[in-house]
């Protein structure tokens, strides 16, 4: 048992809709709200210190609105029978500058003097939303829309929840908190960045969005399924002071340098009207997939399968299979030689973009930019993706084909800031290959980035990046 005096549960958050949320945009008396929720909970003095108390997620926006519908779920483990401390941000999302800051709710859950169960549930709850008494723009503005619309602007912000207990956490004795789902994913897109670092990564062939260059630089994001491997947990390496001041935010010097990098991260990963997102679900259900053009959603995008195998196949074997098409499509099935840098963070969520000499021109460290300067990340190297065997049929860089089961993943660690141990591939190799994550791709291989095989594999690939045209079909091939 993970407690002295209890067990660990696995909860569900769906955050559902807020009502009268405060007008941030005079132009059109609406806003583009989300949430941006963490939750914490005490496990007592059994718990180590350094373990991380605290998890955070962050809603969709709905755009030009005082009434969102949200409807976002969050599926998180390691919570005591105690409950947790829920709180939630309402923000405005502001392209051109910092996000407005709305107000905030804080809820204990359950309320004080109970104990969650397992089949507990909140029901639909109401939260009230605090603004913020320096929050001047929101008053004011909420104020002018309420006499312009005779008071058909409320002041009284809600949001509302449902929270119910899934059952007891599948590992009693892991005493942290994470994610474990769904399998959410994000794609930023960048057309300066892109044009500047001559990036050949052009969007999937399923966004719609008539604005986006092939140039487009994209930043990515996917969620996977938690707990990551505790083992796997690495600290900046402090090289260097600066490095040191920089994570720490000592000094002058340290206090630039992490406010460039924050800055680069933030505007990398921004969200605006052209993120597209969505949760990948089963391949014999609908995936819930949202393209934001000109800041409309528009359409859900359903995959489908020629051959969906035995009708017996299991639900965690299709959500494997529609997790790695959503990876494949994301890297865009490795062609064209592409190389990604990425970051594993401790909650599980993978980030990258892909990478080259180019990259490093315009930003001071690719591992800390992704990571936002963390502390501690769970892993960070770079990887590709390329095809086990070339195909006659099928194969060539225009028509990848979409078979998860053709594909292979290698990745390693190779990461001047954290430095992850070579000997801790084999728990990277088998958490990625698990069935709840990429265990539908057809292999998985971790190496050392100082492995010489690894380097002849990755100049082959810059060789067919470098012609720009990726008809070079080696790059399907494997290479000795």
């Amino acid at each position: 048992m993970g407690l002295a005096n209890g067990y660990l549960y696995t909860c569900e958050i769906i955050f559902l809709r807020a009502t009268n949320v405060p007008v941030s945009d005079l132009n059109n008396l609406s806003s583009d709200p989300y949430i941006r929720a963490m939750i914490s909970a005490e496990y007592g003095s059994s718990i180590e210190d350094e373990v991380p108390q605290s998890i955070t997620y962050r809603t969709h926006t709905e755009r030009r609105t005082l009434n969102p519908t949200f409807n976002d779920k969050w599926i998180f483990s390691g919570i005591p029978i105690s409950g947790f401390t829920l709180t939630m941000r309402l923000n405005d999302e502001d392209p051109g500058n910092r996000d407005d800051h709305l107000g905030r709710a804080v809820v204990r859950l359950p309320p004080e003097g109970s104990e969650l169960t397992e089949g507990w549930s909140s029901g639909d709850m109401e939260c009230k939303i605090h603004k913020r008494k320096d929050s001047v723009k929101s008053r004011i503005t909420t104020f002018v829309a309420k006499i312009a619309t005779r008071g058909e602007v409320e002041h009284r912000c809600r949001v509302w929840i449902s929270v119910k207990v899934l059952g007891r956490a599948q590992n009693q004795g892991d005493n942290r908190l994470y994610t474990v789902g769904p399998h959410r994913y994000f794609q930023h897109f960048s057309p300066l960045l892109g044009s500047f670092l001559g990036s050949t990564k052009a969007p999937a062939v399923d966004i719609a969005n008539p604005s986006l260059k092939a140039s487009t630089f994209i930043a990515n994001r996917i969620q996977l399924t938690g707990p990551v491997p505790a083992s796997l947990r690495h600290r900046y390496v402090g090289f260097a002071p600066f490095v040191k001041a920089m994570f720490k935010k000592e000094g002058i010097k340290g206090l630039l340098l992490h406010r460039a990098l924050h800055k680069q991260h933030c505007s990398i990963y921004k969200w605006d009207k052209n993120v597209v997102w969505g949760v990948v679900e089963g391949i014999n259900e609908k995936q819930d997939e949202k393209h934001e053009v000109n800041g409309k959603t528009t359409g859900d995008a359903e995959y489908t399968s020629e051959d969906k195998g035995d009708h017996t196949t299991d639900h965690l074997k299709e959500e494997s299979v529609a997790f790695a098409r959503q990876f494949l499509r994301m890297t865009s099935h490795g062609t064209h030689g592409r190389i990604f840098t990425y970051a594993i963070m401790l909650d599980g969520e993978w980030r990258f973009t892909e990478t080259g000499k180019q990259f490093s021109i315009g930003l001071l460290s690719k591992h800390t930019m992704h990571t936002d300067v963390a502390l501690e990340i769970a892993y960070s190297g770079e990887f590709f993706v390329r095809l086990l065997h070339p195909h006659s049929s099928e194969g060539s860089d225009d028509s990848p084909p979409d078979d998860p089961s053709f594909y292979e993943l290698v990745i390693d660690n190779d990461s001047g800031t954290y430095r992850p141990s070579k000997d801790l591939l084999p728990v990277l190799q088998s958490y990625l290959s698990s069935p709840s994550n990429l265990g539908a791709l057809g292999k998985i291989t971790a190496l050392d980035g100082f492995d010489e095989k690894l380097k002849r594999w990755k100049e082959k690939r810059a060789e067919i990046k470098a012609l720009g045209t990726g008809k070079g079909r080696a790059i399907q091939c494997r290479w000795s």
